[in-house]
């Protein structure tokens, strides 16, 4: 489509689909944008229609966006904000020349993927602006957000938020086998046999069961676990001394599968899949460096 085609789409259309992203709600963005909730319904099946994707699953969670979506904002997040960048003569953040220092809050498997990402944009754009990232996850989130320190975090989408944040979905990801297979030569891929018999690295923030327990047990099996750590970056050194097999988050199971010589395979049982959202305060919505972090964040969405 060319910039004159534009003039067969009501652009209006893209504000309420980033709106529905952001809030996750229909009756929230109807408050956002100061709309009827039939409106924004009504441009919701006009949206369906236009990109041929249901884009918005109704769930206890709220509106989850299907993945069509989540690519589509992804590229519609940092253009919307140009054009009213353009439109009201906002200030823009730059980087190059800014010393601030970003604080993001995640969990350490987004860390494993985000860090150096970020380290290689620094040295090859020459941003002289520094990140600090903080531990959080996502049972703790809403202290880190809640923190003022903090500009953005980054968790598994919550089901549940108030007014005074707001938030966008950068990705959807699922979870990954990962083991030494020097030490344990597993099939490819890993059988739902070898899967229950062989020793397990429990990887949660407190250590507890979780849903790879809840799942074997349902089905009459206990996991064999070898050990329980809190942190992902423990994994590597286990994997490669022990015969175990972990199961984590995709994009943290490939980084450290390349880090350390691993082997990945996908999970021989129904794995659940998630969505990782940028949340931040309310109040800091329009900042320009709040702005630039979450299009940097989406940036490095579409680079997964």
């Amino acid at each position: 489509m060319n910039v004159i085609d534009l003039r067969r789409v009501d652009l209006n259309l893209l504000v309420v689909f980033q709106a529905v992203m952001q809030e996750g709600s229909v009756t929230r963005s109807a408050v956002k944008l100061n709309l009827s909730q039939s409106a924004v319904s009504a441009a919701l099946a006009r949206l369906r229609t236009l990109f041929d994707d249901p884009l918005f699953e109704r769930s206890r969670a709220g509106m989850l966006p299907t993945s069509r979506a989540l690519a589509i904002s992804a590229r519609l997040a940092p253009t919307l904000t140009s054009i009213a960048d353009v439109i009201f003569d906002e200030p823009e953040f730059e980087p190059s020349s800014s010393n601030r220092v970003v604080h993001l809050a995640m969990s350490d498997d987004l860390e494993i993927v985000l860090a150096p990402w970020l380290a290689q944009r620094k040295l090859a754009e020459g941003w002289s602006v520094e990140f600090a990232i903080h531990q959080t996850n996502s049972t703790l989130w809403r202290e880190s957000v809640e923190n003022s320190r903090n500009d953005v975090a980054l968790t598994m989408t919550p089901g549940q938020e108030s007014a005074a944040f707001q938030s966008e979905p950068l990705f959807s990801s699922g979870y990954l086998c990962l083991f030494n297979p020097k030490l344990l030569p597993l099939s490819d891929p890993v059988t739902h046999d070898e899967y229950v018999s062989v020793d397990h690295v429990r990887v949660s923030y407190d250590a507890q069961r979780g849903w790879v327990d809840d799942l074997l047990a349902a089905r009459g099996y206990k996991r064999k676990t070898l050990c329980a750590i809190s942190h992902f970056a423990g994994l590597p050194p286990i994997l490669s001394s022990a015969p175990v097999i972990a199961t984590i988050p995709e994009h943290a199971a490939r980084a450290l599968a390349e880090i350390a010589s691993l082997a990945v395979s996908p999970v021989p049982i129904h794995a659940p899949r998630f969505t990782i959202s940028a949340i931040w305060n309310t109040q800091a919505d329009g900042l320009p460096e709040n702005v630039w972090i979450r299009k940097t964040l989406s940036e490095f969405a579409q680079s997964l």
